[in-house]
C-alpha cells in the first residue's frame, strides 16, 4: 500500500467513524488519528481489523522512539497510520493522572501522559517516578518502547514497576490486567507483555505505577576522566561492588564515571567517604540538582545497544576498539554498552567484519536501536539480525501471543521481534 493509498484509505475511516485526522501530522509526513477516547479509539480498530486488506496502525505518544520502535516507517518502507494516545489526554481536560495516592504511593494515568507532568505531580506528594526518564515522552509510550531509566541500578527495569494496565488490542477488544494498588494486584501479568512490545500487540491507555519515595538527600560525584572507556568502566564496577554504596545511579560517559548518591543525608555523607576512597571527585552536585544533573548527563540517542553481563562488559568495550568514544554510554550494572550513530556510521565495515565477531566472542549480543537508512548500513542492520533472529519454540510462542492480541496484523512491525517475519 502506498502512501497516497494509506493517506486515502486513513482519511475514509476516520470520516465515517468521526475521528479527527492530521493528513500529514504524523512522523515523516504520515497521517494521524487523533480520537479523542477509548471508545472512539476501539471503534478505530474495530473498523480497520475487519477490512480485507487493512492499513498498518501505530501508537503515537511523544514520538521520542519513532526511530526504535517503527523502524520500517523511518526508512519509508512500510506506509503508516499513526494514532495518537496523546489526543485522549488532551481532549479529557485534565493532566491525565487519574488516580494519585501518596499514601500508597501509586499512581494511575492515561497512556498519553507525559512523563515529565507525571514527576511533576509526584514530586509534590514525596515521591518519584520510575524510570528515571524526562522529556517528552509518555508513559504509554516508554513501557512500549521498553524504556528503563539510568536508576535501573537502584530499582530495577520499568517492567517491575507497573502494576496493572487497560488496553486496546489489534482486534478492538478491551482488557485489563493487575490493578491500581500493590494490595490487590491478581491474575497474570498479562500487562507486563506490553513493556516492550513495541505497541504491536495493543494501544497502553491506562497505566498503574508503583512509586518510590523521595530521598532526604542526593549527591551527583563525577570522576576525573579515564585514559580509556574500559580503565573507567573497571572503576565503575569496582564501586558497583563495593557493598558500602548503594548508588541510586551508576554509568560511565565520556570515560567520566558518574555517581548519583540518595538516601537519608547520614548515609549519604559515609558514601561520599566510601567513594572518595576509589577516585577524586571532579565534580560534585547537591539537592535537587544532582539528579537533574545526572539525568542531563545519562541522555542518549544510541544507534546500536551491546547487553552482555557485568563481568564482561569490559571485554565488550574493549572489543569495540574504538579510537573516539565521545558519546558512549555504558551501565556496567545493567551490562548495557550504548552506541552513538557517529561511533558507527563512518566505520561501518569494520563493525561488520570485525567489531561483531568480536563480540560474539565474548558473548555480547547487539540489537540496532535506529536504522542507518543506507546501503551499507542494511548490511550492518542485516549482520545483526542474523545473530539475533527468533526460531524454534521462542518463535513459535511469539506468533501465537501476535495471532491472539492481533490477529489481523494491523500492528504488526515487520522482522519484529528479531526478524521474525508475521504479517503476509
Amino acid at each position: 500500500m502506498s502512501p497516497i493509498e494509506t493517506a486515502t484509505r486513513a482519511a475514509n475511516v476516520c470520516d465515517a467513524l468521526g475521528i479527527e485526522l492530521d493528513p500529514a501530522g504524523g512522523p515523516s509526513g504520515a497521517p494521524l488519528a487523533r480520537p479523542r477516547d477509548e471508545a472512539e479509539l476501539t471503534r478505530l480498530l474495530q473498523r480497520v481489523a475487519n477490512e480485507t486488506d487493512p492499513p498498518r496502525l501505530a501508537p503515537l505518544g511523544g514520538g521520542t522512539s519513532v526511530h526504535w520502535c517503527r523502524p520500517e516507517q523511518a526508512r519509508g518502507d512500510a506506509p503508516t497510520l499513526f494514532v495518537s494516545t496523546r489526543s485522549m489526554v488532551e481532549a479529557s481536560g485534565g493532566s491525565g493522572i487519574v488516580e494519585y495516592v501518596p499514601g500508597d504511593g501509586t499512581l494511575t494515568a492515561l497512556g498519553g501522559t507525559a512523563l515529565d507532568d507525571l514527576r511533576a505531580a509526584v514530586d509534590e506528594g514525596g515521591h518519584r517516578i520510575t524510570p528515571a526518564l524526562r522529556g517528552a515522552s509518555t508513559i504509554g509510550g516508554t513501557l512500549a518502547a521498553g524504556l528503563s531509566g539510568p536508576d535501573r541500578v537502584a530499582f530495577g527495569p520499568s517492567r517491575h514497576h507497573v502494576l496493572g494496565m487497560r488496553v486496546v488490542d489489534g482486534a478492538g477488544r478491551r482488557a485489563r490486567s493487575g490493578g491500581r494498588l500493590v494490595k490487590n494486584v491478581t491474575g497474570f501479568d498479562l500487562h507486563r507483555l506490553h513493556v516492550g512490545a513495541r505497541g504491536t500487540l495493543g494501544f497502553v491507555v491506562e497505566v498503574s505505577l508503583r512509586l518510590t519515595p523521595a530521598p532526604e538527600s542526593e549527591a551527583l560525584l563525577s570522576s576525573e576522566p579515564l585514559a580509556t572507556d574500559a580503565e573507567a568502566v573497571e572503576l565503575a564496577l569496582a564501586l558497583r561492588a563495593d557493598r558500602r554504596l548503594a548508588p541510586r545511579m551508576l554509568f560511565v560517559k565520556d570515560r567520566v564515571v558518574h555517581t548519583l548518591l540518595a538516601g537519608r543525608a547520614r548515609q549519604v555523607d559515609v558514601e561520599r567517604a566510601v567513594w572518595a576512597e576509589h577516585a577524586t571527585p571532579r565534580d560534585a552536585f547537591d539537592g535537587d540538582a544532582a539528579e537533574d544533573r545526572a539525568l542531563a548527563l545519562a541522555e542518549r540517542d544510541p544507534a546500536l545497544r551491546i547487553q552482555t553481563t557485568p563481568s564482561r562488559v569490559v571485554s565488550a568495550v574493549r572489543a569495540l576498539g574504538l579510537a573516539s568514544t565521545d558519546g558512549l554510554v555504558v551501565e556496567p550494572d545493567a551490562a548495557l554498552v550504548d552506541v552513538p550513530r557517529a561511533l558507527v556510521e563512518g566505520d561501518v565495515p569494520r563493525w561488520t567484519d570485525e567489531v561483531l565477531p568480536a563480540l560474539d566472542a565474548v558473548g555480547a549480543r547487539v540489537e540496532p536501536r535506529a536504522p542507518f537508512g543506507d546501503a551499507v548500513g542494511e548490511a550492518l542492520d542485516g549482520a545483526i539480525e542474523s545473530r539475533i533472529a527468533l526460531s524454534g519454540p521462542r518463535a513459535t510462542i511469539m506468533r501465537r501471543l501476535v495471532e491472539a492480541f492481533d490477529p489481523a496484523h494491523v500492528l504488526a512491525i515487520e522482522g519484529f521481534p528479531a526478524g521474525l517475519s508475521i504479517r503476509p
